[in-house]
């Protein structure tokens, strides 16, 4: 949503590439038939031209927060992720806010970015287990221990790193030990999120494997647990 005042746009969103190396099985990506991505998914990823043409300085200038989100691709998928946040960097004032699944990218990478946006950074890190195996029952081919390094690596720079975990039946009573871990691993903030994805109390998927699996809503309990959190 972009929220308009005068001639300054406070924030504004965009979707730069519909690259995603997970397989999230509620993620209007997937096929919920084998966790591939879609037949009808269009590929692309904006290169730092196309996101000039799209923002060009005089607009940019503009701008108090842009927002890559992730509903049909990861942004740190996107080849030229860093061109385009240097680009930002170098010819605004405006901040810069990142959803991703984390599990990409060296921590060469990771640092380097950290350091070159600063302060004006702020990547939000899908954190959905306190172990592999819970963390991949909703996070499919992402690893854990990827995204918690990357995401200390990151706050180890002037960089703001934050955790949004969605929360189903399977992980509700671990919430606490997933904040205390991510806070371990340099996250300043986690928020806990459930999943609105369903239309009953059960979402059934043929994993990779071509098994049947599903996933929970969570409970009156974990729904309390959310809140008091």
């Amino acid at each position: 949503m972009n929220t308009w005042n005068g001639d300054v746009i406070n924030d504004i969103q965009f979707s730069i590439t519909n690259h995603c190396n997970a397989a999230c099985p509620q993620c209007h990506r997937t096929d919920t038939n084998g966790l591939g991505t879609v037949d009808w998914l269009p590929v692309f990823s904006w290169s730092l031209d196309e996101f000039k043409t799209y923002l060009p300085i005089k607009e940019l200038q503009k701008m108090k927060i842009i927002n890559f989100c992730g509903t049909w691709g990861d942004p740190m998928m996107a080849k030229n992720i860093y061109e385009i946040c240097e680009y930002i960097i170098k010819n605004s004032h405006c901040s810069i806010i990142i959803d991703t699944n984390g599990s990409m990218r060296s921590e060469e990478f990771w640092w380097n970015f950290g350091v070159m946006c600063g302060n004006r950074l702020t990547v939000n890190f899908a954190v959905d287990g306190c172990t592999q195996n819970m963390h991949e029952k909703y996070r499919r081919k992402t690893s854990l221990n990827k995204v918690l390094k990357n995401m200390e690596i990151l706050s180890s720079t002037k960089a703001i790193a934050k955790v949004i975990t969605i929360v189903f039946k399977h992980n509700e009573n671990y919430l606490d030990k997933i904040k205390k871990m991510c806070l371990n691993y340099g996250a300043e903030d986690i928020q806990f999120i459930e999943s609105n994805r369903f239309e009953n109390d059960k979402f059934y998927f043929t994993n990779e494997s071509g098994k049947k699996e599903w996933l929970e809503r969570l409970s009156a309990n974990g729904r309390s647990l959310v809140k008091s959190l």
